[in-house]
């Protein structure tokens, strides 16, 4: 039996890690489950001693003294979906008051990190937790594998495939790593950590949510196909926003702006997902369905920008979209604020290049002086009126 050598891919938000955990003596490392935070931080500290906290003999063994643990580790230590022990930030607190007390005393600014905690669930949105792990804690984003993670150049086998590590260095199926990555969340995340035991009509709400992908979200749609009230919806999307399931762009808003649409935009971190909670079955599916072919292209770009944004070490929203409603309305798919200025970009799912594309953006006087850009499938060229980038030369949007 020929035994298969495991596979890593260096993701390129590892540089940020390093250094970011010269400085703090707790290292965060948050993201969706299945997004590689584990392997990444075996691989970054093979030396510390590692314990994964969804096992529940561990965990009682834990709770009986839960700052003895932590001292007992004071060497450093992995603490592995850290979440399943809410209580362990209050003896992350007190332990790394400590070291900073005793740093201080010789003169010393700042604690490399000595625990290295994950979680698929995002705890800084627990304004407790946040305010008791200010200015103690290093935060990481890891979500599934960005475009040239992937090494893809197919645009379409890219949306069907996602990012999520397993379906490249595992070669996992799409269609068989979704259907169990769905039933694992909605078992272990909405159910065991949110209380939620509607579990069919949640996953009804997430196969919605992808069929809303890169439009203003639907309360009444919702709510009439789903039966359920506002409140519920917001509670369900607070859950799919906490766990890294999706996201929300704003609309592009200065006082010098008129008209903007008081709403924002729904998308998917990983559009693998998004095609499969749509039922694709194959990336030939997306090639031939417009709309589709669309929606998760948009999707595809957006999301890598906000995973770029993640790994320069940013966390204010990275983009936005420009949208102009009443009679003659229109919309800019993103606004991007660089440093010397806008930067208007439009997300076309085509190869070939039509200046028309740049329409909208020429429309509105706050725009003119904006660098101009479309993203679509063909050759990165300058031309008339901007630059065309290839979906795969989006590091080149960072540039100002």
């Amino acid at each position: 039996m020929t035994i298969s050598k495991e596979i890593y891919i260096t993701r390129e938000i590892e540089v940020l890690i390093d250094r970011k955990s010269q400085y703090y003596p707790v290292l965060s490392i948050i993201g969706p489950r299945q997004s590689g935070k584990t392997k990444l931080i075996r691989k970054h500290y093979p030396h510390l001693p590692y314990y994964d906290f969804e096992d529940e003999n561990l965990r009682k063994d834990v709770e009986k003294d839960i700052i003895g643990f932590v001292r007992d580790n004071i060497e450093g230590a992995i603490f592995d979906e850290f979440q399943n022990i809410p209580d362990i930030t209050k003896a992350l607190k007190v332990v790394s008051d400590e070291l900073l007390w005793e740093a201080n005393k010789q003169g010393i600014t700042a604690v490399p990190a000595r625990f290295i905690i994950t979680g698929s669930h995002n705890y800084l949105l627990d304004s407790r937790v946040k305010e008791g792990m200010v200015g103690r804690v290093a935060n990481i984003k890891l979500l599934s594998f960005t475009i040239s993670e992937t090494g893809g150049r197919n645009p379409f086998a890219l949306m069907y495939q996602g990012g999520y590590p397993v379906i490249y260095t595992n070669k996992r199926l799409p269609e068989d790593f979704f259907s169990e990555y769905v039933e694992n969340y909605l078992d272990r995340e909405v159910r065991n950590i949110h209380g939620i035991h509607d579990l069919i009509t949640f996953k009804s709400f997430m196969e919605i949510c992808a069929s809303l992908t890169g439009n203003f979200f639907d309360y009444q749609k919702v709510s009439q196909v789903l039966g359920i009230s506002k409140k519920i919806i917001d509670k369900w999307l607070a859950v799919l926003h906490a766990s890294y399931i999706v996201f929300f762009a704003r609309p592009y808003h200065k006082s010098a702006i008129a008209t903007f649409a008081n709403k924002s935009k729904l998308y998917f971190y990983d559009t693998g997902l998004a095609a499969s909670l749509l039922g694709t079955k194959a990336p030939e599916h997306i090639v031939i369905n417009q709309d589709l072919r669309g929606k998760l292209f948009e999707n595809l770009i957006v999301s890598e920008l906000w995973k770029k944004n993640f790994i320069k070490g940013r966390y204010l929203d990275p983009a936005y979209f420009w949208n102009v409603t009443g009679e003659g309305g229109y919309e800019v798919d993103m606004i991007i604020e660089g440093m010397v200025g806008l930067k208007a970009i439009e997300i076309k799912s085509s190869d070939t290049f039509d200046s028309r594309w740049f329409a909208n953006m020429n429309k509105t006087k706050q725009l003119q002086d904006a660098k101009k850009f479309v993203v679509y499938t063909g050759p990165t060229q300058d031309v008339e009126g901007g630059r065309a980038l290839n979906f795969t030369d989006l590091d080149q949007l960072f540039l100002d």
